[in-house]
């Protein structure tokens, strides 16, 4: 049969074989061993579940490792054809195509561990969209499936002022008035810039000091603090945010970089604050949405200093790797302008 003939029925078969059993290919753990950690080995096996606490690998005997989550440095493993489709639509910037790749990819999913790792990916995705209601939720999933989970380094909470839409602002006060701690960030860090404003600082505030919360939840409502003392700090005080971001876990500081960039680029610091705003693509690139935002923040420092060629370098850098969102057309007005 000619190959013209063959196609249709390919791509007919496609998404049936998407929802075959993922093939027994071995999977492969990078992990850091010895007495400093420092070293770095593999071992092969089936990841059996992977958490925020240990990773559990079965060899082919049938013995099961538990390794801590903290010595992982990389995994690879066999995904279905539906979440690898949803990534490369991702990577094409064709969000709403990889939403709905990685919502098969869900069910095509078999493995409890995995289907965390997709739901990181829709949550990106969403945010990326401005649907960070929809994000918000997912990333909840996510943390109800592991409460402690690594992915933290996409939470979609809030990093500066913006005012939610109808939709975010509702599910906001819906997490707000939930009694678990995660939900009560997330609500509280949209509602900061409207009339539940006191009401969130006060949910902060009892996260901060809570003795339960994870120290991530703690920290990141303390960022969430910073921003109500934007307009009042002093040098002194943002070098003390600084100091205590780099004591922070590190998949969480991203907003506390941009609201400290904030801080230093109201006090006319804008050499200090273009750095801050810029440790986020550069170390935090999941967090696209706020990197995006964080590449036009530097940029306009640099217009500050008269470095209006590295800022346009910044806003073409928007324009082609963040052309998604809302960003990009401040970036594109500002080209407009030079």
């Amino acid at each position: 049969m000619r190959l013209q003939v063959l196609l249709p029925v390919i791509i007919a078969l496609v998404p049936a074989v998407s929802r075959l059993p993922i093939c027994s290919a071995e999977d492969t753990v990078t992990l850091l061993t010895g007495k400093d950690a420092k070293t770095r080995t593999s071992r092969t096996g089936e990841i059996v579940e992977y958490t925020g606490e240990s990773l559990q690998l079965k060899s082919s005997s049938g013995r099961v490792e538990n390794i801590p989550a903290a010595r992982v440095v990389d995994i690879r493993s066999t995904w279905t054809l539906t979440h690898e489709r949803g990534d490369s639509l991702r990577a094409e910037g064709k969000l709403e195509e990889a939403i709905n790749a990685y919502k098969q990819a869900l069910r095509d999913e078999s493995r409890v561990w995995a289907r965390r790792k997709i739901m990181a990916e829709l949550v990106g995705c969403y945010a990326e969209l401005g649907r960070f209601d929809s994000a918000g939720e997912e990333w909840l999933a996510i943390v109800k499936s592991d409460q402690l989970t690594m992915h933290y380094e996409v939470i979609p909470v809030a990093w500066h002022a913006i005012l939610p839409d109808a939709a975010l602002e509702s599910r906001a006060m819906a997490w707000l008035n939930r009694k678990e701690p995660a939900p009560q960030l997330l609500g509280a860090s949209w509602l900061l810039t409207g009339a539940q404003r006191s009401a969130a600082i006060t949910a902060l505030e009892a996260l901060v000091t809570s003795k339960t919360a994870d120290p991530r939840i703690r920290s990141l409502a303390q960022i969430q603090l910073w921003r109500t003392k934007l307009v009042t700090a002093k040098l002194d005080e943002v070098q003390r945010w600084q100091s205590a971001i780099e004591q922070m876990p590190a998949e969480i500081r991203a907003s506390g970089y941009f609201v400290a960039g904030e801080a230093l680029a109201r006090l006319a610091k804008s050499e200090e604050a273009s750095l801050a705003f810029l440790h986020i693509p550069l170390v935090h690139p999941q967090q696209r949405v706020m990197a995006a935002d964080a590449l036009i923040a530097a940029a306009q420092q640099l217009e500050n200093l008269k470095r209006t060629e590295q800022a346009v370098g910044l806003y073409r850098e928007v324009l082609s790797g963040y052309s998604r969102t809302a960003a990009a057309e401040e970036a594109k007005t500002r080209l407009e302008k030079k």
